[in-house]
């Protein structure tokens, strides 16, 4: 019973983040991408255009029915090729449960709950211990990012939900489980990943790695050949033929766009996108590893975003380290110590920082430490696996950023959420590296009690900064998004019509990209696209573009008479 009593603990609490306030901030760009994608759509029109270009319109044409095609043409033309697998149901849930903000977030929020779940059912039933078993969940279900992520309309919780399960049936597989049906299970699962965001591959990459490493396998060659020609033949029809055809060159020329903003942001160095520099690649990396767990969420800020900081945490960790090694030779060992304790009280003015720095160091060391031991006992192979899994997804992930941010030339690919998919493996690390420190010494309590004390407020701001919209994780937005700016002029304009009326909506707002890189005015078609997600599908309110207006949604009487309805004031309600 008690597993489960930590079970529902669990469950409560990442319910608790994940389901609150869905809906108080409306859909900012990429969910809108999401919405319309999964109704087949294009973003901009671009299989619309037909409808767009009559002198008018009406909701039903919006939402005319869509072919299998049109599905992959619009994730072809608007998200590199990604995302299908959670579009696709997507759409489906829509059916069901209609497109409300909350609707349709409540869907990404439910995957980040099934993989909490799961992380701890996995580990639970790899490690035989509750208290691996909830630690990773914890980390997992108070992660910010996994909460914040939680929070979009986006695919990213469904991938954490795939690549965990893949692994479990990885592991499955060494358990011993025969069964052709494991085998297919699994391919099908990397596939879905695979699919869902290429970003993925990492996973299966992971796998092959341990694989390779891994003893006693030689009665796995077949199986695991034959699930990776599977997903090697998968992609190569998604990205040749299906909507990943021009998945590279929609990549090449986001980078190249994405390098010429950069180069304008040169004197700007708060920008979101910035030039490739070392150091700043440096301290973004830094800032990525330790905002990877709640245990030094913040950390890097704290220390100033200094290397030189960071660099004293690293130095008395070795120092540590080596009273670790040479704990039986008490003269270095003493030496060691004092060594430290000086460092120490040098730098007393970030000292909580180093300690808690170290803290993660030792959790992440301990792990490594028994991966690297290979335990002979067979029954350990799975937690090896695991384990070894879990290392490579903390530190691959990072590195793949890292290299696309020096290959590129500017900062974007190193950012929080690039890097999520290994949070549900991260979190299954330090759990287990903070039991095993648990067991190392007594006073690994003391110094967890400290973690607790100095990370709470970190940790408290990070989720509460994604739910004031001041998250530098996901979302920043001055001011404050309010609930869904065209589902309320939707309802206004239901309530407001008569028959005879008109319906204008603006065709004159330039985006950002448009403002930067193209000097041909082009109507925008976005506005209508987004307002019409909302207007029933058999509705025949006649439409029209005003290429004239940026900002106002208006309805014409029949006798010249305009009622405004909204007013998205430039950038200030388009999200």
């Amino acid at each position: 019973m008690r597993k489960y009593g930590l079970l529902i603990i669990l469950v409560v609490l990442a319910s608790y983040f994940r389901f609150s306030k869905l809906d108080n901030r409306g859909l900012f760009t990429d969910e809108k991408f999401t919405l319309l994608n999964a109704n087949g759509i294009w973003v901009g029109g671009g299989n619309q255009l037909d409808i767009f270009n009559k002198p008018y319109f009406t909701p039903q044409d919006f939402w005319a029915s869509k072919n299998i095609n049109d599905y992959f043409e619009a994730i072809a033309h608007s998200d590199f090729g990604t995302h299908i697998v959670y579009n696709g149901i997507l759409h489906f849930w829509m059916e069901l449960f209609g497109n409300s903000d909350y609707s349709v977030r409540f869907l990404s929020a439910l995957f980040s709950l099934l993989t909490v779940v799961v992380v701890y059912l996995f580990s639970l039933k790899v490690f035989q211990s509750k208290t691996i078993a909830f630690l990773s969940g914890f980390l997992l279900a108070l992660d910010p990012l996994n909460i914040a992520q939680s929070h979009i309309a986006r695919s990213y919780t469904l991938s954490f939900l795939l690549v965990i399960l893949a692994t479990y049936y990885f592991i499955e597989i060494f358990r011993g489980n025969k069964k052709a049906s494991i085998f297919i299970i699994y391919s099908a699962l990397i596939g879905l990943a695979l699919l869902n965001h290429y970003l993925n591959f990492l996973v299966p990459l992971s796998h092959g790695l341990v694989f390779l490493l891994a003893k006693n396998k030689k009665h796995l060659w077949f199986g695991f050949i034959s699930a990776a020609i599977f997903n090697v033949l998968l992609m190569l029809y998604w990205f040749n033929w299906g909507g990943g055809y021009i998945a590279m060159d929609f990549l090449k020329d986001k980078n190249e766009k994405h390098l010429k903003l950069a180069q304008l942001n040169v004197n700007k160095p708060d920008a979101a996108i910035q030039l490739s520099t070392p150091n700043l690649v440096a301290k973004k990396t830094i800032e990525l590893v330790y905002d990877s767990s709640i245990i030094t969420q913040g950390l890097f800020i704290k220390l100033n975003s200094g290397l030189k900081n960071v660099a004293i945490t690293y130095l008395f960790f070795v120092l540590l380290l080596g009273a670790y090694y040479f704990k039986n030779k008490q003269k270095i060992y003493v030496s060691l110590i004092v060594l430290a304790i000086g460092l120490l009280a040098i730098n007393h003015r970030i000292m909580e920082d180093i300690v808690l720095a170290n803290c993660f160091y030792f959790i992440v060391f301990f792990a490594i430490e028994y991966i690297f031991k290979q335990p002979k006992e067979s029954f350990s192979q799975s937690q090896f696996i695991l384990l070894a899994v879990s290392l490579l997804m903390f530190i691959l992930p990072i590195l793949f950023v890292v290299n696309d941010a020096l290959k590129n030339g500017h900062t974007t690919s190193l950012t929080h959420r690039y890097i999520g998919v290994a949070s549900p493996f991260v979190a299954i690390l330090l759990g287990f590296g903070i039991y095993r420190l648990l067991k190392f010494s007594k006073m690994a309590f003391v110094l967890l009690a400290f973690v607790y004390v100095h990370q709470y407020k970190p940790v408290k701001f990070e989720i509460m900064s994604y739910f004031e919209d001041k998250s530098t994780m996901n979302a920043w937005f001055e001011p404050a998004r309010v609930p869904n700016p065209y589902l309320h002029a939707a309802a206004s304009i239901l309530e407001k019509y008569e028959i005879s009326d008109t319906l204008y909506i603006p065709g004159g707002y330039s985006e950002v990209y448009d403002q930067v890189f193209d000097n041909k005015k082009l109507v925008y078609l976005n506005d209508a696209q987004y307002l019409n997600l909302y207007l029933p599908k058999k509705s025949n309110i006649p439409e029209k573009i005003d290429v004239n207006e940026r900002d106002k949604v208006f309805l014409k009487k029949e006798n010249g008479e305009k009622l405004l309805i909204f007013d998205f004031e430039g950038t200030k309600y388009r999200y």
